[in-house]
């Protein structure tokens, strides 16, 4: 169950010529945060800052106010509207408070190393950063660029997840009372995303994956000054591998609860679909072990190996969540019954992703190394005969190159998926490779130059 009692945001909405939008912006945010129907933060975990109280002593004073409030178990957002940008010559990037003039740029201008000391002192590191900016044109004589670099040079801390409006040579758009970038950000905080929207919350990955996809859109049906078509393209890179719940759905999960109560007392009469649907419905609310349960007990899991791998998938996630043996034995047996229903079927895309699974769970296990690999040369051989382009085809040969100690060619594979994955799948692609990477080679170093491969390739 979502809890939002340790979770804190600072809202900051400059206003200004031209960008009066995000103030608005700002306001909005805030009362979707405070929302209990949403997300439902305590009013007084909420800091507000807008207009003249968005000066650089008034942001900087609500950062220690939030450090004061905050603990390492918190989860904070931050979320900041207005001007921002660098001095071209100089590489120095900088936020715009609402007390800067032409003339006192140096004295109140808040640089992205003040940023970073400022977010670096707060107690947790579960952080969300989003920066809404837009261009302060005129303000220099070189003029001033998005915020993109300043997003970079914060993206080497840990545990936070960092969200820009545009990149560096871009500018953040804005039409009636909403920038894109915000007004796609309240959209789907608010499940406003996806029609019918049924999931019980809203993460990071749903937020990341709906303006990635939408501010583009938004900023092509509109023109420049100029009378050009406009493009705007986010900029997202984090550090963390945990996916952070934003936004709660009780009335969701209600309806869920309503789906289970309705098909379970029916479960061995169901049809396909309705089946899968209890078993979705089932993990939503949290009943893996009776999702587990249903599945073992149907008479179709044992000869579909569509089936099968949804079942190992359910085991591996609770063991690599609990760290039980028996489960992740479970899922290895079950995941080889997959492989070997897929080779009897020929279904050959069950051959490979089920082949790299058990690859997988042998290596998590500390079994047989050499059946390890011999899993993993199947699922590469298997996959690169697979006549079809798809991503799993290329991530299953991503994975597999792993377990065979070929790096190169692993980098190759990412860098295709890369090329045609969405940004949910490739997170997703992340935590695994990462997971592979630190069981094989259980390497402590954070600059390890694979894992920076992997954030640079599948994490912006």
């Amino acid at each position: 169950m979502f809890n939002s009692e340790n979770n804190y945001a600072l809202i900051i909405g400059v206003g200004g010529d031209k960008i009066e939008y995000t103030v608005n912006d700002a306001r909005m945010l805030q009362e979707s945060l405070v929302d209990d129907k949403l997300i439902g933060y305590p009013k007084s975990n909420v800091i507000h800052r807008t207009e003249a109280e968005a000066s650089r002593k008034g942001i900087l004073e609500a950062f220690d106010e939030l450090k004061e409030k905050t603990d390492e178990d918190s989860t904070i957002l931050l979320y900041y509207s207005g001007h921002g940008g660098k001095y071209s010559d100089q590489h120095k990037f900088f936020l715009q408070p609402a007390d800067m003039t032409a003339d006192n740029i140096e004295e109140t201008m808040i640089t992205a190393e003040e940023l970073r000391e400022k977010i670096n002192a707060l107690p947790s590191n579960k952080l969300v950063l989003f920066l809404d900016c837009c261009h302060a044109e005129g303000m220099v004589q070189s003029g001033i660029k998005g915020l993109y670099g300043m997003a970079q040079k914060l993206n080497d801390e840990q545990g936070i997840w960092i969200m820009a409006s545009c990149q560096d040579n871009e500018k953040s758009y804005g039409y009636g009372d909403h920038s894109f970038f915000t007004r796609a950000l309240l959209d789907v905080l608010a499940g406003q995303h996806v029609r019918p929207f049924t999931d019980p919350e809203i993460s990071m990955m749903d937020v990341v994956e709906y303006i990635f996809n939408e501010v583009p859109k938004m900023a092509s049906n509109c023109e420049d000054e100029e009378g050009n078509a406009i493009v705007q393209t986010p900029y997202f890179k984090t550090q963390m591998s945990e996916n952070l719940i934003l936004s709660h759905f009780p009335q969701n999960a209600q309806e869920h609860e309503a789906i289970v109560a309705e098909l379970e007392p029916n479960l061995e009469a169901l049809d396909e679909d309705s089946f899968i649907k209890l078993i979705k419905s089932m993990e939503a609310v949290g009943r893996v072990e009776d999702a587990i349960e249903a599945l073992n007990s149907n008479k179709r899991t044992k000869s579909d190996p569509d089936l099968m791998e949804t079942l190992g998938d359910l085991y591996r996630n609770y063991y690599i969540k609990h760290r039980l043996q028996k489960e992740g034995q479970e899922a290895l047996e079950i995941y080889k019954k997959a492989y070997e229903l897929a080779v009897k079927t020929e279904d050959e895309e069950q051959i490979f992703t089920n082949a790299v699974k058990v690859a997988f769970m042998m290596a998590k296990l500390d079994l047989s190394k050499r059946e390890m690999r011999e899993y993993a040369a199947t699922a590469i051989s298997a996959a690169d005969q697979y006549p079809y382009d798809s991503v799993p085809k290329f991530v299953t040969m991503a994975e597999a190159s792993i377990f065979l100690g070929d790096l190169n060619a692993s980098k190759k594979h990412y860098t295709t998926v890369d090329e045609k994955a969405g940004i949910r799948y490739k997170m997703k692609c992340f935590e695994r490779a990462v997971l592979i990477y630190d069981t094989l080679y259980d390497t402590k170093n954070e600059k390890d130059p694979y894992i920076l491969f992997l954030k640079d390739t599948l994490l912006s």
